[in-house]
């Protein structure tokens, strides 16, 4: 009869799932200074116009709470405002057209002053009428360019991980 001592293999065992667990800690914090960071950088990155309705954008930024998954822990960064998109990817538009600019009264944007609009759907705002030029408005890609340096931001961060685990294991 042979025995064999499993002492060392139940060690092995609780030292692997100690390790396990300080690793899901250390990537849940890096997670989120890596996603609070991404957010400021969007934010600070989105410009706020003339309109009323442009601080919305800049403002609505926003981030998910560290979620883990089967596939690792992440977070998000979103901004629910149904223009985000266009403003992200930039947009097509149809030139000759005439459109009206909401802005702030007293304003000015492309060389013309804000007034009050008394007729018509915009009857009762502030702002001015522009004949749109371009087929095309190109995107200011603030939260692809974040998320770039976010990535990079996580590599760095799994290294260091990845690091901290090795020398807790030994």
């Amino acid at each position: 009869m042979i025995k064999i001592d499993t002492k060392g293999l139940k060690q092995l065992k609780n030292n692997l799932e100690e390790a396990k667990a300080y690793a899901e800690e250390l990537a849940k914090e890096e997670v989120n200074r890596i996603t609070d960071r991404h957010l400021a950088r969007v934010v600070k990155n989105t410009p706020a116009g003339d309109s009323p309705d442009s601080p919305t954008l800049k403002n609505t930024w926003d981030r998910s709470g560290v979620i883990t998954t089967a596939d690792g822990v992440s977070a998000e960064v979103f901004n629910p405002t149904d223009y985000a998109s266009y403003f992200e990817f930039g947009h097509r538009q149809k030139p000759g057209r005439f459109v009206f600019i909401e802005l702030t009264p007293g304003a000015e944007k492309y060389g013309q002053r804000a007034r009050e609009i008394t007729k018509g759907k915009h009857a009762g705002k502030w702002g001015i009428f522009i004949k749109l030029k371009s087929p095309f408005v190109k995107g200011r890609f603030v939260l692809t360019d974040s998320e770039a340096k976010a990535n990079k931001e996580l590599e760095a961060a799994a290294k260091r991980i990845s690091k901290k685990i090795q020398e807790a294991l030994k």
